[in-house]
């Protein structure tokens, strides 16, 4: 049956929810409670190898020459293989842009502290560890550059041949009318700004095991990866084995926030260890191996400058971006630029923007998603200039975000971006926050402590978080136009069967991490077709044998199960309600049409007296092949693929709407800053969230409050520090000071559902917002609490230490 996404959106809105929205609790969780959920580590595998890697201990160095003959004698070592070893044996992973090649280990330079340079298998896991300390690395050193003005500066030591200056990328954006909206303006403002490097630190470090079975050809992968549909194809070009010769098996995850994304260079590493020894081989870090040289989400520079008008109407944006894509440029970055570009001007009326980007090579460790993606870097530089354009007026700045922002009687809005907001009302879930927190009672009590000589602060702050990304965005790269111009929608697949004693099985190519996805694709399908989510049984995890999956983006990022994965979901349950109606209908005598499905039953509108049962439809489908429809087929199951209509390819003028849905999220908070020592205490934190219809009301708050104290961590405690040699200085949870319940404030959340027009069934991402909006939102509290010190914030990380230091700099000069 022919269902074209526009139509399944139609036929959607005609179901009657029970289910949807119902908070119900996680079926998942009883295993994962009960010490049953079953991730890589927990597979049991016959006599497997162990894999170890030797790693680099300085940042920057010309490799000599690797002597791995001591390893190589010790007892039970299998197989050492060093970074020239792996360049003959697999390609250099692709990228859509010119890239420096990159292997995953080092072939003959050392680039970042940590690099792998030689992988080490063994019978015992702590034989390989004991043998990787055992290879010798003859280095010559060099200079390292770990900040991104040294990288640029002239003379810097370069990474990579052919790439000058150390710049991995560059290109300039211009969407509307910038030089004539500038022109107009009666004010500018400028802003220089640095948001920091930091990580969500999944619970689970990264582990993969591989299977070879050297008779057939065939490669078993147990993965982590997020969008491991899309990356089987990459692994059958880097490997060289056909895709129909590998099978990905990724069993529970414990968690990935975009981190999980970043474990490729291994998996494919460990691959070529099972396919060159016959055997299972298996790798599990340490944390500090993941610290060191997985991913960090970059960190960056921004320049920035807003035109206005003196009744404080923002017109135009120019930003010049500095990101720290380390010691190389990996697929999906540059992606942390242009992820942000489709809410670049969050919830207000900007006419025009400018983005000039600039990827920078640097010695530390290559980055990649992280939740949020880019868009905390760019939403804290256009929340702090709103919040300079508000202090030079002289106004509150909440009333100047009240005043430019793009109000419901606007919506669906078209951004000079070419995003299409989806519908909301931003002032409304503002003037809720404003209301929950008591904000004029706050600025009260501000000045009233600020008599007293305490430092208290109110700070305001709204995002609009892109859910589910398009591959137009590869457009946006540059690159060979031939190779990315048709790149257009984002799809996902899913299959719905109903076996023959009435019970449901569904399969997904989305990759879950903890988002409750077995319940919430449960509740849906028990909705379309009028059973129960216990009637329901969703198959965990993913496995490219048995779950369907799409080419075209498979996974579970950028917040993109709610719409995409949702939209397949439905598209599949849609189908076999089709054929269920057929086949009732043509037991009963009656019109298709005429029927209703709810409660298990199959009822004639109106004469629920007469009805057939889900099972007996069932049994029908399955076994009583003689009582089906003339033109029906036996069985009952269908498969989907379902893309999202609303975004086209993206042309030369590289606008376009390149995500699904655009939720919305406001923030309060009231801080008291401890002048003497720099201590941030956060009295006040209250979050109005827009995320269209909630699926489950229960997951969803789980799933906010996860991301508000993901990015509160980020903003107090969390991140990465290098010294000027390179070294890593955070690289354990005692460094990296990872934010615990105890220095968790009360948070007062609340939601307003305005669904989306656009989406199956009216849902917006909700995953990634409060990490994108925790940060400059304490920035702006603390901002307003310093200002009668004269201090600026500028920067997104705020530890004591930096705060007490950036005080002491201020009066200083």
């Amino acid at each position: 049956m022919s269902l074209h996404p526009q139509k399944l959106h139609q036929i959607a809105r005609q179901v009657n929810f029970k289910w949807i929205g119902k908070p119900l609790k996680r079926k998942e969780d009883h295993r994962f409670i009960t010490g049953n959920g079953r991730f890589v580590d927990d597979i049991k595998l016959n006599n497997p190898l162990y894999v170890a890697f030797a790693r680099s201990r300085t940042a920057h160095a010309v490799i000599k020459s690797v002597d791995a003959s001591k390893s190589s004698k010790l007892p039970g070592v299998k197989l050492v293989l060093t970074g020239k070893d792996v360049a003959g044996l697999m390609k250099p992973w692709p990228h859509l842009i010119p890239t420096p090649p990159y292997y995953g280990m080092a072939v003959d330079r050392i680039r970042y502290l940590g690099e792998p340079v030689a992988m080490v298998v063994a019978e015992d896991r702590y034989v390989a560890s004991d043998a990787a300390d055992l290879v010798e690395v003859d280095y010559q050193p060099l200079n390292p550059v770990v900040r991104i003005e040294d990288a640029l500066s002239p003379g810097a030591p370069l990474l990579h041949e052919g790439f000058e200056n150390n710049i991995a990328w560059k290109k300039r954006y211009v969407y509307g009318d910038v030089e004539g909206d500038f022109s107009k303006a009666e004010r500018t403002a400028k802003g220089r700004y640095y948001f920091h490097r930091f990580i969500s630190a999944p619970l689970e470090p990264t582990a993969v095991a591989a299977q070879y079975d050297v008779h057939s050809g065939k490669l078993t992968i147990y993965d982590q990866h997020q969008q491991a549909p899309m990356y089987h194809a990459r692994y059958s070009r880097v490997l060289g084995i056909p895709s129909s010769k590998i099978t990905i098996t990724i069993p529970d995850l414990g968690g990935g926030f975009g981190n999980k994304q970043s474990v490729y260079p291994y998996t494919a590493l460990v691959a070529v260890a099972a396919m060159i020894t016959g055997k299972t081989v298996k790798y599990v870090a340490a944390r500090s191996e993941d610290f060191q040289a997985l991913m960090h989400s970059p960190d960056r520079l921004s320049e920035a400058e807003v035109a206005y008008r003196a009744d404080g109407e923002i017109l135009s944006v120019r930003m010049k971006v500095f990101d720290n894509f380390g010691a190389y440029l990996r697929h999906p970055d540059p992606q942390n630029v242009t992820r942000a570009f489709p809410s670049i001007t969050g919830p207000y009326r900007i006419r025009s923007v400018e983005i000039d980007a600039v990827g920078v090579f640097t010695n530390t460790c290559p980055t990649g998603p992280n939740r949020g993606y880019g868009q905390q870097h760019a939403s804290f530089t256009l929340e702090r200039m709103v919040d300079k354009v508000a202090n030079e007026l002289g106004r509150d700045p909440a009333e100047i975000r009240m005043a430019n922002m793009i109000t419901p009687g606007q919506m669906p809005y078209t951004t000079p971006v070419g995003s299409l907001y989806d519908g909301g009302d931003y002032p409304a879930v503002l003037k809720r926050a404003m209301e929950l927190a008591g904000y004029e009672q706050l600025r009260i009590e501000q000045a009233r402590l600020r008599e007293k000589g305490l430092l208290m602060g109110v700070g305001v702050a709204t995002v609009v978080e892109g859910g589910a990304t398009a591959f137009g965005f590869a457009r946006l790269w540059g690159g060979d136009p031939r190779h990315v111009a048709g790149y257009a929608s984002m799809a996902e697949s899913a299959s719905v069967r109903v076996l023959p004693d009435g019970s449901v099985l569904v399969a997904m190519g989305t990759v879950p991490q903890g988002q409750g996805h077995e319940t919430v694709a449960a509740q849906i399908v028990a909705d379309v077709l009028g059973v129960t989510p216990d009637d329901v049984t969703v198959m965990p995890g993913f496995d490219s044998d048995a779950h369907p999956y799409s080419a075209s983006g498979s996974g579970t990022y950028a917040s993109r199960f709610s719409q995409i994965g949702v939209g397949a979901l439905v598209g599949a349950a849609m189908r076999v309600r089709q054929k269920m109606l057929e086949i009732a209908a043509h037991r009963l005598e009656v019109n298709p049409a005429d029927l209703t499905v709810e409660d298990g039953k199959l009822c004639v509108r109106g004469h629920p007296e007469t009805s057939i049962s889900f099972k007996e439809v069932a049994r029908i489908a399955h076994t009583r092949i003689g009582d089906l429809p003339p033109d029906v087929d036996a069985g009952l199951e269908a498969y989907y693929t379902y893309h999202f209509p609303y975004s086209g390819t993206v042309g030369d003028d590289l606008r376009g709407n390149l995500c699904s849905s655009y939720a919305f999220l406001a923030g309060v908070a009231a801080v008291l800053v401890d002048g003497s020592t720099g201590a941030i205490e956060v009295k006040r934190l209250v979050v109005v969230h827009d995320s269209g219809r909630a699926i489950n009301p229960l997951i969803l708050e789980g799933q906010v409050n996860g991301a508000l104290v993901n990015g509160l961590g980020g903003a107090l405690l969390e991140g990465f520090e290098y010294d000027l040699d390179g070294n890593l200085l955070t690289s354990t949870f005692v460094d990296y000071l990872p934010i615990s319940a105890a220095e968790v404030p009360e948070i007062t959340l609340d939601h307003v559902e305005i669904p989306s027009p656009f989406t199956v069934i009216g849902a917006k991402g909700s995953g990634e917002g409060g990490t994108i909006l925790m940060p400059v939102l304490i920035a702006n509290a603390v901002n307003d609490a310093l200002k009668p010190l004269g201090v600026e914030i500028t920067s997104s990380r705020l530890t004591p230490f930096n705060v007490w230091n950036l005080i002491k700099t201020t009066f200083s000069r």
